[in-house]
């Protein structure tokens, strides 16, 4: 049964303005323009105190490396995190905290890149820095210690980031981790989204459409770097994805699971929580708590096996 808690959240997801966002497609443009004059959130003064916070812009954007505080230990879990947002939108403070939680969990150090957004921006160039980040970060950190996650656009492009990875021989992270992912940029399963959409307090079909459009540049909405549940799955990390029944993106993570599910694709967990709202699992619910407990021992159990 779903927490208190988390039907209080539920009930007051509309406040938060992203269902106003995402169902009123043809107003995002002069919104996005103001979203883009505010300041973007970085981590709460709070988490200072445990981590060694740094941000850089030498890459043309910036990222934020989060170390914990003390004596390095070798080994230890890296986490490349890219955020959700529709690809339009920045990263916000329940992201942070809910890297930094991870974190803490796992005496694990991170990687955010704050990447540069649609429109400006477009997905071949955006995962092409990506590439080049996580690159960098495995020669660093070593590619088997690290687990490449996200959610909603941020899981869509971790899905499709580590296609690419593997594509170019890459060494592959030690594992995935997809909340409420968006892999699926055709809406190929608008009519089943439809259905769910009148109970979805955060997104909208035709919202997920026009980000799409934005995000695609010259690529076809089909072409797996926007869509990535259309590409090869075959020799990608263990995966771990969370989903929720009251989330439109429950689509995608559903046709996702059921394709790693043939024979001979990677292991994988699928969690679909009844009642659950989109990226329910970043927010301050006992049902996000238990999706990262599940997170936590997901990843450790993949970095001892790599």
């Amino acid at each position: 049964m779903t927490s208190l808690r988390a039907r209080i959240v539920n009930l007051a997801l509309p406040l938060l303005g992203i269902r106003k966002f995402f169902s009123e497609p043809d107003k995002m443009p002069e919104r996005i323009a103001l979203l883009r004059q505010k300041k973007p959130l970085r981590p709460k003064a709070a988490w200072h105190k445990s981590f060694d916070i740094r941000e850089f812009s030498s890459r043309g954007y910036p990222v934020v490396t989060i170390e914990p505080k003390g004596p390095s230990r070798a080994g230890a879990p890296h986490l490349l995190y890219l955020h959700g947002g529709g690809y339009v939108m920045d990263i916000a403070a329940v992201h942070w905290d809910t890297v930094m939680d991870l974190c803490q969990r796992l005496g694990a150090s991170a990687t955010v890149p704050v990447y540069p957004l649609a429109p400006e921006n477009k997905a071949a160039d955006v995962l092409d820095k990506m590439k080049a980040l996580y690159s960098e970060l495995a020669e660093r950190y070593g590619a088997q210690n690290i687990t490449l996650m996200g959610d909603s656009a941020g899981g869509g492009m971790s899905l499709a980031l580590a296609q690419n990875l593997k594509a170019d021989g890459a060494d592959m992270p030690a594992s995935l981790v997809l909340f409420s992912p968006w892999v699926d940029a055709t809406a190929s399963g608008a009519e089943e989204q439809r259905a769910i959409e009148k109970r979805d307090r955060m997104l909208a079909v035709s919202g997920l459409e026009a980000c799409g459009e934005m995000y695609r540049g010259d690529l076809s909405l089909d072409d797996p770097r926007v869509s990535p549940l259309f590409g090869e799955l075959e020799g990608l990390p263990p995966m771990a994805i969370f989903s929720g029944s009251s989330d439109i993106l429950l689509v995608d993570g559903r046709r996702l699971a059921e394709r790693l599910s043939g024979e001979g694709m990677p292991k994988h967990i699928y969690r679909e929580y009844d009642g659950m709202f989109h990226v329910w699992m970043l927010l301050p619910v006992p049902e996000g708590k238990q999706a990262r407990t599940e997170t936590v021992e997901f990843i450790k159990e993949h970095r001892s096996a790599a």
